[in-house]
């Protein structure tokens, strides 16, 4: 979801008019359950799925016809994928799906709605976008409202005499912190937010941690010092933590604000004799081994990788590996 609001935006932002669908309602074997979204744009291009098929086809006709008559007007379509029709397209799925088409202009409340989402979603924010549609000669958005800090995970759909109501919620994705803002960093939060994550850099160099040279991640920011880096974060534990910083001293001092955390996972990079020396000192310290267990050090998975495009693969895989849950 992440990325889809991403790209909307984009075309919010370009001055674009498009028609987005949205999937509200499903029964039976269908492509995509609801809340599945899409962007059909004027040019005949998409952005997003709603499953494909007769799906994807109605949407993009409904679509077209709407940006054409340009009144705003909402659509709320049934999509029968039965076996009969199914077959017909290549898809055996036996259900069938709503889907609630509308036009999305730039300077519109829908519009501003999603600006507004995708500011949250960088800062790791949950909410949820209320929307109210009523009926009169035609079916009419009249209120888009986005809540933050909601705790409901589920689309609502709520149809009545003459209005409808739609709760869609927008969950962040999991956080990676990336500490260190070099030549490693930069390629790690590329293919870090590629695959997914929300993605903040963090270093205490301006001229290192700044959106032009990182315009993929969600965050960048500029600490004042690695002491306490983590006091002001939200690092539970469903959040990630990659140390690649400059120095061997910064790397350590990161290890040991993180270690204080509920992180997910801890990685840090580095070679095993500069891990000992770092472990050995936290030790020291008063950290306990079950707490140096939990830093993956040499950070990724082993490959074979040298160079900073190499090692951010490495990393990358790693992520997803303790993502995902698996073990080969």
């Amino acid at each position: 979801m992440k990325k889809f609001v991403r790209s909307i935006c984009e075309l919010i932002e370009h001055g674009e008019n498009f028609v987005l669908a949205t999937v509200v309602e499903s029964t039976g074997s269908t492509p995509r359950s609801s809340g599945a979204k899409m962007a059909v744009r004027r040019d005949g291009s998409i952005i997003g799925t709603v499953g494909g098929g007769l799906a994807e086809a109605m949407a993009c006709k409904d679509g077209f016809a709407m940006l054409d008559a340009g009144n705003g007007a909402v659509k709320l379509s049934f999509v029968d994928m039965t076996q009969e029709l199914a077959a017909d397209s290549d898809m055996i799925c036996g259900g069938g799906l709503s889907m609630l088409l509308e036009t999305v202009e730039p300077d519109g409340a829908c519009a501003a709605a999603y600006v507004e989402l995708d500011g949250l979603m960088r800062r790791g924010v949950r909410s949820v976008l209320c929307t109210r549609y009523e009926e009169t000669d035609a079916l009419y958005a009249v209120n888009h409202s986005v809540l933050q800090q909601s705790g409901d995970d589920v689309l609502l759909f709520e149809k009545h005499s003459m209005d409808m109501r739609l709760v869609e919620p927008f969950i962040p994705p999991a956080s990676l912190y990336v500490f260190g803002a070099g030549h490693v960093s930069l390629f790690t939060a590329r293919v870090g937010a590629m695959i997914g994550f929300r993605t903040v850099v963090l270093d205490d160099r301006e001229n290192f941690a700044n959106i032009v040279r990182f315009p993929e991640a969600d965050e960048v920011v500029v600490l004042s010092s690695f002491t306490g880096c983590c006091d002001a974060l939200d690092i539970d534990e469903n959040a990630f933590v990659i140390i690649v910083t400059r120095g061997h001293l910064h790397d350590r001092n990161v290890l040991a604000e993180v270690l204080r955390t509920n992180a997910r996972y801890v990685g840090m990079i580095g070679s095993k004799k500069k891990r000992d020396k770092i472990y050995e000192s936290l030790l020291a310290d008063g950290f306990l081994q079950a707490d140096i267990d939990r830093c993956h050090c040499p950070i990724g998975l082993s490959i074979g990788g040298q160079t900073p495009e190499e090692i951010s693969v490495s990393i990358a895989a790693e992520l997803i590996q303790v993502r995902s849950g698996y073990t080969a």
